[in-house]
């Protein structure tokens, strides 16, 4: 009888192609102005997305912005989870739940937090989006993509918070149910 995955596929699958996607974005922001050139073949195709983000969003733009750096920074961890919680998961690791949802937490909230810098800013706060567009470009190349890493991550969280949040009685029976590698006994 086959067991059924220890995480969702489309959460396992969501984890690693946002994984790899981030990984692209921190390779992006950190080699900056090679990555963003003019001109250059790799500029051009593997990172043309994150040019045209960068000609919306002035902070994403800015090799000097700490809250990009930073991010970019806090994502290398969130990548490694991902790998991670999904490597344990074909383990049948009972750790694989927990971590899935701690970095899908971690995502949504660096994310969330993000956001929320650009909407209703303080008077006499300059803006951080570009004259290149109006508000369907906006909206269509800033608030849809960094949506996507709200919206995600918070339904991979809703869909792994029913396993992690097992009735008592059943708990012990749940923790147990992975392969424990050689020469380790239950706790």
């Amino acid at each position: 009888m086959s067991r059924s995955p220890v995480l969702p596929t489309w959460v396992a699958t969501w984890l690693l192609v946002s994984g790899v996607i981030c990984l692209i974005d921190v390779i992006y922001t950190m080699f900056r102005p090679y990555t963003n050139a003019k001109e250059g073949f790799v500029s051009n195709t593997l990172f043309y997305g994150w040019k045209l983000y960068s000609s919306v969003d002035i902070r994403y733009a800015d090799t000097k912005d700490v809250v990009t750096c930073s991010t970019g920074r806090v994502m290398l961890i969130e990548i490694a989870m991902n790998f991670v919680a999904v490597y344990l998961a074909s383990k049948r690791s009972r750790h694989a739940l927990l971590l899935a949802f701690t970095t899908s937490a971690f995502v949504f909230w660096k994310t969330f937090w993000y956001l929320v810098m650009y909407i209703s800013p303080p008077p006499g706060t300059p803006s951080f989006f570009t004259d290149n567009y109006g508000y369907l470009g906006i909206t269509l190349i800033f608030w849809i993509p960094n949506g996507v890493w709200v919206v995600m991550p918070f339904l991979a969280m809703c869909s792994l918070w029913n396993r992690l949040a097992l009735p008592v009685e059943y708990q012990e029976q749940e923790n147990n149910n992975y392969e424990k590698p050689p020469g380790l006994s239950s706790p």
